[in-house]
């Protein structure tokens, strides 16, 4: 697969999968680059994404011309990861290099993963199969950085891809025990699949005869829209 796809009526078979990753990507995030990740996402600006295995790559265009490379990895396992086992990365100024925090890039990319895994649970089975190691809990990481709220804003897209004055700083992962919880109880259990829908029964309607309440429908159903949140 490569463009990326969106799920289609109200109950797609992977909708449960699917949401537990978007709620994976709110764990890793803060609220900015959540809701500028989002409307990213909603913009379609994720133009390619390919599942493989043990690792998501993502394009995503910015301001500038060339577009952001993603990649999101996974520790071996079943079922949608937790914070803990999943590994970020992204090309744009704003990735801290901890690998444990969503940039708004990495965001929209994991929200087009989740209507891919929506479609296609499948594809997450593929993504578990990985050699890629836990990454352990309270350890300290090393990350270059730059100084502190440079490239946060909202024209970090703007940004030259340099860091100037970077340093190598230790990093202990931003752990929640309480999300952590949750993305835990929301994870399918070992061997679990997803379930069968039946196939849909045409019904055969009859024609409305009163034609002022025909016309009423057909206004309605000409201004219907479904959106996905």
């Amino acid at each position: 697969m490569s463009r990326p796809r969106k799920p289609y009526g109200p109950n797609p078979p992977g909708r449960l999968f699917g949401t537990m990753i978007k709620v994976l990507a709110a764990e890793m995030s803060d609220q900015g680059r959540l809701s500028r990740g989002k409307k990213y996402w909603a913009e379609d600006a994720v133009i390619d994404i390919v599942v493989g295995h043990g690792a998501v790559t993502a394009e995503v265009q910015g301001t500038r011309a060339q577009p952001y490379i993603v990649t999101i990895e996974t520790s071996a396992g079943t079922g949608v990861p937790a914070k803990r086992d999943v590994w970020v990365q992204c090309t744009c100024p704003d990735d801290t290099g901890t690998g444990s925090d969503a940039c708004k890039h990495t965001v929209a990319a994991m929200f087009t993963l989740s209507d891919e895994v929506s479609i296609e649970p499948e594809l997450v089975e593929r993504w578990r199969n990985s050699r890629r190691q836990p990454r352990p809990r309270g350890t300290a990481t090393l990350a270059t950085l730059p100084p502190p709220a440079e490239f946060a804003d909202d024209d970090d897209d703007e940004q030259n891809d340099e860091r100037p004055n970077a340093q190598i700083i230790e990093l202990h992962p931003r752990f929640d025990p309480i999300l952590d919880k949750i993305s835990v109880l929301l994870q399918a259990p070992a061997g679990a699949a997803a379930p069968t829908f039946p196939e849909v029964e045409p019904i055969d309607h009859r024609g409305i005869r009163d034609r002022s309440l025909a016309d009423v429908l057909d206004d309605a159903l000409n201004e219907l829209a479904i959106r996905w949140e």
